[in-house]
């Protein structure tokens, strides 16, 4: 069985994994390679100039915990 973490996604199932939207997660890629503060892994840009780009899970899913401890949590009522 492979190891899901190296295994390859597209940028819909990354911005799923991240909880945030595709255009969120290609703005950060083309512009300031920061998301919502967290530094983005380098995804590997599949078809030249095309725009498409893929992720390794595992780095996605570093990516999401790091976002997850900088999101503040909501206090119980």
């Amino acid at each position: 069985m492979k190891d899901f973490r190296k295994e390859r996604i597209g940028v819909a199932n990354a911005a799923r994994l991240l909880g945030v939207s595709v255009n969120e997660l290609k703005d950060a890629i083309r512009n300031e390679g920061r998301l919502r503060g967290v530094i983005m892994p380098k995804p590997i840009i599949c078809g030249a100039g095309a725009g498409h780009y893929q992720f390794y899970a595992g780095d996605i899913m570093d990516c999401a915990a790091q976002l997850k401890m900088k999101t503040p949590r909501a206090m119980p009522n």
